[in-house]
């Protein structure tokens, strides 16, 4: 197995994890409180990216993109979308109402998030297509 899949593998069982903890605090917390529309974000962003990562592992096993370059993507792409759940996550601690017009702390890690996600997903992507 690659450091790659490796990266993707570890993430993506460890976000599933965060999302099934954040669907028993939504439970919970739903039972009791009006809409909780942050970790209900918070609960499908971390298993929608769970997902992604199993799904790219096999990708990247699938078509034998092994090297140092893979490593990166996966480095970077796990990098994002851990501050992706972190962002997500913090607008619910925070109360945030619309991240976007209060520019909350969420807000702020989500948006800086794109620019260690993309590089990822260039990176990522061109070497799974390129191994086709």
């Amino acid at each position: 197995m690659s450091d790659a899949q490796q990266l993707f593998i570890s993430y993506g069982v460890i976000v599933l994890s965060v999302g099934f903890l954040l669907g028993v605090a939504l439970g919970i917390l739903r039972a009791k409180s009006p809409s909780l529309r942050n970790l209900a974000s918070a609960h499908v962003e971390t298993l929608m990216q769970s997902s992604m990562h199993l799904g790219l592992a096999f990708a990247v096993g699938a078509v034998g993109f092994e090297s140092g370059t893979a490593t990166l993507g996966a480095a970077l792409l796990v990098a994002g979308s851990a501050m992706q759940a972190i962002g997500v996550t913090l607008n619910w601690i925070t109360k945030a109402g619309d991240q976007f017009a209060e520019k909350s702390p969420g807000y702020l890690i989500n948006s800086l998030s794109t620019f260690v996600i993309m590089p990822g997903l260039i990176i990522t992507v061109a070497g799974i297509l390129s191994n086709l």
